[in-house]
């Protein structure tokens, strides 16, 4: 499974598209925040959608788990910005 890629591989991906086409993350359940710049040859694409931690005891149980993303609109967060509870996440 490929993780990363250039820009270049990108674009050939992209080769032929008009330029109106529309493009969705997750098939749409995520939102595009920005590119941030993280060295001088990688670029983050970031998400207004914030990773869930998935404790080890999860990962074991879910394997097939790599990532949770959570809308961070109505959460209690707690004194030290950490969001105040656990989150339930159901495999399905």
């Amino acid at each position: 499974m490929q993780t990363d890629f250039t820009v270049g591989e990108l674009l050939e991906h992209l080769q032929g598209l008009p330029e109106d086409t529309q493009l969705t993350f997750g098939g749409g359940c995520l939102t595009f925040y920005r590119l941030k710049m993280r060295g001088d040859n990688l670029i983050d694409l970031e998400f207004n959608e914030a990773q869930g931690y998935l404790s080890p005891e999860f990962k074991k149980d879910n394997p097939r788990v790599k990532a949770v993303f959570m809308s961070l609109d109505d959460v209690e967060w707690d004194e030290s910005g950490v969001l105040g509870g656990p989150v339930d996440v159901s495999v399905r």
